[in-house]
């Protein structure tokens, strides 16, 4: 996998807190079955209504469960390699490429080198808000309602919470890329929002 050491609008911010306030801002079948039987009474019945069919599937359905579940992952190692300054021990190459791991990474040096941490984990409410599967490296795209109340960063030294800088907001969009390489769904690129609240 290739990736680029280029760092997005929320992971240059993440740095700025860490370096000059010590925080880290962060940079989701009905089966219808029927059955005729003849009456037992031979006088005929009017025809009754015909039945609609059932609704059919969103044929996207299952692929945009699957980005969703690459999209959790993501979020689930990210958090673990943060809580504990390193991505050895966790499954994070799994669910991300790109910059969305370069990001990741780099966030984990500047955290160790700032003496933070981070403890909790952020909320979430991920849709998957579109979905590409035409074209060469099918798509997705994840619109998620990041809640940073209970992601707490925490001084290495002395154990205290660092608060957020105050005009950082505790729930804000971000947008994740996502894109299906060799089968796997992996989250390449998160773009943050912080003026867009949630």
């Amino acid at each position: 996998m290739s990736t680029r050491r280029t760092r997005s609008a929320v992971h240059r911010r993440i740095l700025t807190a860490t370096t000059t306030a010590t925080a880290l801002t962060a940079a989701a079948v009905l089966t219808g079955c029927s059955k005729n039987t003849k009456a037992a009474d031979p006088t005929p019945t009017p025809p009754g209504p015909s039945a609609s069919p059932s609704p059919s599937a969103d044929p996207q359905a299952s692929e945009k469960a699957k980005a969703l579940a690459a999209y959790d992952g993501f979020w689930v190692e990210t958090v673990k390699a943060y809580e504990s300054g390193t991505d050895k021990g966790t499954k994070l190459v799994n669910y991300a490429a790109n910059s969305a791991l370069d990001d990741a990474l780099t966030d984990i040096t500047n955290m160790q080198k700032a003496g933070i941490t981070k403890q909790g984990s952020p909320g979430h409410r991920p849709e998957a808000t579109a979905l590409n599967l035409s074209s060469q490296r099918p798509t997705a795209t994840i619109t998620d309602c990041l809640d940073l109340s209970t992601w707490r960063t925490i001084d290495r030294a002395t154990g205290k919470v660092q608060p957020y800088p105050s005009e950082q907001p505790l729930r804000y969009i971000a947008v994740a890329e996502v894109e299906l390489w060799a089968g796997q769904w992996l989250v390449v690129k998160m773009t943050p929002n912080g003026d867009r609240t949630c």
